[in-house]
């Protein structure tokens, strides 16, 4: 299985502007269709930035979700949550064996982007090579529980290289 940051698969939950209507809607098709076709089971994480601000929200780069004051609180709960769950279906998911082959996070993400978090940087936003705050707690709760696994990192204005990223150059 592969588990999913949650706008993969809810792209309504994104950040988008008021007065604007939401960049799409529902699951990232290309991505569910390969999926699908290769048989890969799915979780969804929850969304952190969502469920803490509701949309629409201001955009935030990572650091100032830092300095939301509760807003990293609200990631480790989440996070210390979706450890324990991984933790659980991988010992407990014994026939057929559960494999986690990676967590898929989305580019350009405060919390959940594997390498391309957005930060401020001399009074401009840019991007920097590191996990999004989410993520970042997350991978520490995984580690706690002694489970270590690929986070890879999905374009949403790319979602037909999913699968050569899964696969990683190797048939799936």
């Amino acid at each position: 299985m592969i588990v999913l940051a949650h706008c993969i698969l809810n792209q309504a939950t994104r950040w988008w502007q008021k007065g604007e209507p939401p960049r799409a809607r529902g699951p990232v098709k290309e991505i569910l269709d390969f999926l699908s076709a290769q048989k890969i089971g799915v979780m969804q994480l929850p969304c952190p930035e969502m469920t803490f601000s509701g949309n629409p929200r201001p955009p935030r780069t990572k650091d100032e979700y830092e300095n939301l004051p509760g807003f990293s609180l609200h990631c480790k709960r989440l996070a210390q949550t979706s450890a324990e769950y991984l933790k659980a279906l991988t010992a407990m998911g014994r026939e057929p064996r559960i494999h986690i082959i990676a967590i898929a996070g989305i580019a350009h993400s405060p919390t959940c982007s594997v390498k391309s978090a957005p930060s401020r940087m001399g009074g401009k936003t840019g991007y920097v090579e590191e996990k999004g705050l989410f993520f970042e707690i997350l991978e520490k709760e995984l580690e706690d529980l002694g489970l270590t696994m690929p986070f890879i990192e999905v374009d949403p204005d790319r979602p037909e290289d999913f699968g050569k990223i899964v696969c990683d150059g190797s048939k799936c």
